[in-house]
């Protein structure tokens, strides 16, 4: 077999990669970036995140895909279904994005921006200067919440809420499957999740059946809500969510997950088309959830096993549902 890599060539993979080489002499494990990219026709594996379509339309001879985090939404899902190729993501991140989410949320409600911004400037806030009762914040002791997945990140989330006593609602369309560790139980009715909560936390895959699972209707149903994207952007209708903040129906929100990105290196621009980021109720984050320096090690530790179990026996525990995508 033979495997190449598309990412950048860092000491972490090329050290692993390595490795991975010695382990398994009779396979090709290609390290650099380019040598893989004049060698995708021959390729059988490909180990690699964003990588343009011209290439996987290109390795005629590709059997396996393997990325080093969790979504699969940038891959060329019907063309992969098409030729029979098996996808193998990893959950490493799954503790740094809900400890994100967790963050943003008690940086929201405990007014940590405001307070810190208006004091860097000398301003107080307070008893201090006699405004004790105007400037209290609020704890989310007790407060109901509702996670929207139930998988790696939803479960590591769901216990996060527990130190603080949140009453823990998961939302999956599977009614059947045992209650996870760590929620009170599960809703299946949307709708019905988001009236029972008051903390809405997004940890859903994008996939056909999520995008837009969060209509403007609902979105502008959703009075008093706290509303947290962790997942993927379009799954929370783009509009909706800018006018319930600008309307005052949500109470605020914390995203990480956003509808516009930088392109060409660019290392500024909007995150939507519209002024989301403008808005003084919303707690912002440039998708870098998932982005902790402990979460790296485990990612391509995962990902490398994956591939080393991948060629000992031509499957993987961690494989996609490229139906299901996820």
């Amino acid at each position: 077999m033979i495997i190449g890599s598309f990412l950048p060539l860092n000491s972490v993979w090329k050290n692993h990669l390595e490795s991975l080489q010695q382990r398994f002499p009779q396979h090709q494990i290609i390290a650099d970036p380019q040598a893989s990219l004049d060698a995708v026709p021959r390729l059988d594996g490909i180990l690699g995140g964003r990588i343009e379509e011209s290439v996987f339309q290109n390795a005629t001879s590709l059997k396996a895909v393997f990325v080093p985090f969790t979504g699969i939404n940038h891959l060329p899902v019907p063309l992969l279904l098409e030729r029979g190729v098996k996808v193998f993501n990893v959950h490493g991140q799954a503790p740094g994005v809900a400890q994100c989410a967790l963050a943003m949320t008690l940086a929201f409600y405990g007014r940590l921006i405001e307070f810190h911004n208006d004091l860097k400037n000398t301003v107080w806030h307070g008893f201090w200067v006699g405004r004790g009762g105007q400037d209290e914040w609020n704890s989310i002791f007790g407060r109901t919440a509702a996670i929207f997945g139930t998988g790696a990140i939803g479960i590591a989330l769901a216990r996060l809420l527990k130190a603080f006593d949140c009453p823990v609602i998961g939302y999956r369309r599977n009614a059947d499957a045992p209650i996870p560790p760590h929620f009170d139980r599960i809703e299946t009715d949307l709708a019905k999740a988001v009236h029972d909560a008051e903390l809405l936390f997004i940890a859903l895959p994008m996939t056909p059946s999520t995008k837009g699972l969060f209509t403007k209707e609902l979105l502008l149903s959703a009075h008093g809500k706290f509303l947290v994207n962790v997942g993927r952007g379009p799954i929370v209708d783009e509009e909706g969510l800018y006018l319930a903040l600008k309307n005052g129906v949500l109470k605020g929100a914390a995203i990480d997950t956003w509808y516009t990105y930088p392109q060409g290196g660019a290392t500024t621009g909007a995150p939507s088309r519209f002024p989301i980021h403008a808005l003084p109720n919303v707690i912002l984050s440039p998708h870098v959830g998932g982005s902790t320096t402990d979460s790296l090690d485990v990612k391509v530790g995962d990902t490398i096993e994956n591939i080393a179990e991948w060629l000992a026996t031509g499957d993987c525990k961690r494989r996609v549902d490229l139906i299901e995508m996820y």
